[in-house]
């Protein structure tokens, strides 16, 4: 029966059966045990359909007013859409921005009780069955009359897959597994895939999944429709490599996400040659590519064939190098080590010399260290000299625009050019979005982290910044939809949502409480994690806590954001004492700073500063050095926004003393 009020103990809608009072919902095909609270929410959206549920009326039923976080809320309702509409979260369980939720359930067919079979689906089922046998007749004669006119094919070709909703298909490189001797075939089936991901984000015809969101599934169960609609990818390569007796033996096979039918399978088995592996590559690329319908141009099958380098030190270098940016910082010292080992290996691997590049100038950015930029501007000379036209020239030519001579409307003309002819290209989308970034354009800045999370679905990542950038822009409906789809739970989700709802109930200590579980979730032992948030509700010995104990070295010392901040506390505070003692060394920490950075003096630096000098009496001077500081970073908008409550916050203090 369908149940009419929330105690009813069994409810039958759509394809399913709910039995409220053991929590088990039956699909036909399988049942599954709900969780007590996501039973009891179901229940109730049940036998309350049709009208808009408040937060707060589910606060006082399903949870018996009991204090619950807005997460634990979320994540109910989270369990409930994947279950039951997993393709659309908003066909039973719809949002209503800022008031709550809205359910709508289909009825229950008509059912034979005693028979135990539902008489409107058979009845349905028959129907489709004359549909589909007469379908089957309909294209067995048309593929007898196909075969009598043009005769049999000489060979199968493999079954062309093409995307969803019309647009180029997506495709995913799981990474590959690996069996032989040690770590040698580990190594080069992290090699495989990600080389064959590089080849095919060349291709116009199709879209590649980033390297960054398939991580996860190496060494996993593997189910491919799961993981397609996770990633929203139409096919799945996946494969794995064996190396022995000097020979190496590369499988791959492509799969539809949708029907997980094989649409094309091959074993190769070459001598262990460099050459010889990328040559395998390139076949696999020019299958994938046929099998999801895509055709290449000349210039396509020239990129996908080109043999990186035949140096295997060289190579092994370059790998060294992909694995501490997958698992470290670009700012490691081998890091930079393994692209100029890897260069002076192969001086023609130009795959190198480009990350080469990215690296010397990304480690410019902040700082006037005339040696990398030396070496930087050294290495693209190299690069133009060796491929003047290549995709990798490009992005490092758009990289030293943008972090050496700040030249962003150039760097943008480039890696805009290079983002259009590769649109999988992930990392040179990420340079784009920066320079929009700096350049203010947050609506082209929005667009481009959207297309990142399309390529990169299981980077978190990509979704903050698109948070991130909603608020900055006052969307915050959008923002709210936005943390109701399909996004993972981070620092920066929890954050968000706090403020939205604050927007709500006004009620600081609420919003203090509920930032302090996000801190405990998403960034324990991070200090300052909740300091505004204390601050705003004038708790300052919770906001000082916060910022924990300072231990750092004489001589690791600087000013950070955490100084600036407790200096901000005590003088809420009104602790004279304090700031009196901290003084000497907050000036200290800020003159190294000067000292070692000169003209490239950190801006934010200069809002410390001026904060210091309003400490001392100085007005003149702290008015100044906020002066400075926007004028330092004339056209780096987001920047300036960034900073600007914080300049303000300083102006403020000094006119009240």
């Amino acid at each position: 029966m369908t149940g009419h009020n929330d105690k009813a103990s069994e409810h039958s809608f759509g394809a399913w059966r709910f039995h409220a009072d053991t929590g088990d919902l039956d699909d036909g095909e399988s049942i599954t045990r709900l969780e007590p609270k996501v039973a009891r929410l179901l229940a109730f959206f049940l036998a309350h359909q049709h009208r808009v549920i408040t937060r707060d009326e589910l606060i006082a039923t399903v949870w018996e007013n009991r204090v619950v976080s807005d997460d634990a809320i979320n994540r109910c309702i989270s369990i409930l859409r994947q279950k039951l509409s997993p393709d659309d979260k908003n066909a039973l369980i719809e949002t209503v921005v800022r008031k709550g939720y809205l359910a709508h359930f289909p009825p229950a067919p008509s059912v034979d009780v005693e028979a135990g079979w539902t008489t409107q689906v058979a009845q349905t089922v028959r129907q489709w069955a004359k549909l589909v046998l007469f379908a089957v007749a309909v294209a067995g004669a048309a593929t007898l009359m196909f075969y009598r006119l043009a005769g049999s094919p000489t060979a199968s070709r493999p079954v062309a897959v093409s995307g969803t909703n019309g647009g180029p298909p997506m495709v995913a490189v799981l990474p590959f597994s690996s069996a032989g001797e040690g770590g040698e075939s580990e190594f080069f089936a992290a090699g495989v895939q990600d080389d064959l991901l590089t080849q095919l984000t060349k291709l116009q015809s199709m879209r590649v999944i980033s390297s960054t969101s398939v991580r996860e599934y190496r060494n996993t169960p593997r189910n491919i429709r799961k993981i397609g609609k996770e990633l929203g990818a139409d096919a799945i390569l996946e494969g794995g490599v064996q190396i022995a007796n000097n020979r190496i033996r590369i499988n791959a096979q492509l799969i539809d996400a949708r029907t997980d039918e094989h649409l094309w399978a091959e074993t190769y088995e070459r001598e262990f040659l460099l050459a010889k592996i990328f040559e395998v590559q390139a076949d696999i690329a020019g299958a994938v590519a046929r099998a999801m319908n895509a055709t290449l141009t000349a210039q396509e099958k020239e990129q996908i064939a080109l043999i990186p380098t035949e140096n295997m030190a060289a190579y092994r270098a370059y790998r060294r190098a992909m694995r501490i940016r997958d698992t470290g910082s670009m700012s490691d010292p081998e890091y930079l080590k393994a692209f100029e080992e890897a260069v002076a290996l192969d001086p023609t691997f130009r795959r190198a010399w480009a990350e080469l590049v990215s690296t010397l100038t990304y480690l410019n950015f902040y700082g006037d260290h005339t040696e990398l930029t030396r070496r930087a501007e050294e290495a693209l000379e190299r690069l133009k000299a060796l491929a003047p036209d290549s995709v990798e020239y490009r992005i490092a030519q758009a990289a030293y625009l943008y972090n050496i001579l700040k030249d962003y409307d150039r760097a943008d003309k480039i890696i805009t050019e290079v983002t259009n002819q590769y649109p999988s290209d992930v990392r040179a989308l990420e340079l784009r979005s920066w320079i929009e970034r700096l350049q203010g354009d947050f609506d082209a800045k929005l667009a481009s982290a959207r297309l990142a999370v399309e390529l990169d679905p299981r980077n978190p990542v990509w979704s903050d910044i698109v948070l991130r950038m909603l608020v900055m822009m006052h969307r915050y409906d959008d923002a709210w939809s936005e943390m109701e789809g399909p996004i993972q739970e981070t620092y920066r989700v929890g954050y968000t949502r706090n403020l939205l709802r604050f927007r709500e109930h006004r009620d600081f200590g609420r919003l203090e409480a509920s930032m302090a579980e996000t801190c405990h979730l998403h960034a324990a032992g991070d200090t300052g994690c909740g300091w505004d948030f204390h601050i705003a509700n004038r708790n300052y010995p919770a906001a000082l806590d916060s910022l924990g104990n300072d231990e750092r070295a004489p001589q690791a010392r600087r000013l950070l954001f955490d100084d600036f901040r407790r200096i901000t506390t005590y003088l809420l505070m009104d602790d004279e004492a304090r700031l009196r003692d901290g003084m000497s060394l907050w000036s200290e920490d800020l003159q190294a700073d000067a000292n070692g950075a000169g003209e490239f003096f950190h801006p934010d630096s200069y809002i410390y500063a001026a904060l210091l000098a309003g400490i001392r009496g100085e007005r003149a001077e702290a008015e100044r050095l906020i002066g400075r500081f926007f004028h330092r970073k004339p056209i780096d908008w987001w920047y300036r926004i960034y900073y600007r409550s914080d300049a303000c916050r300083v102006l403020g203090m000094i006119s009240a003393t």
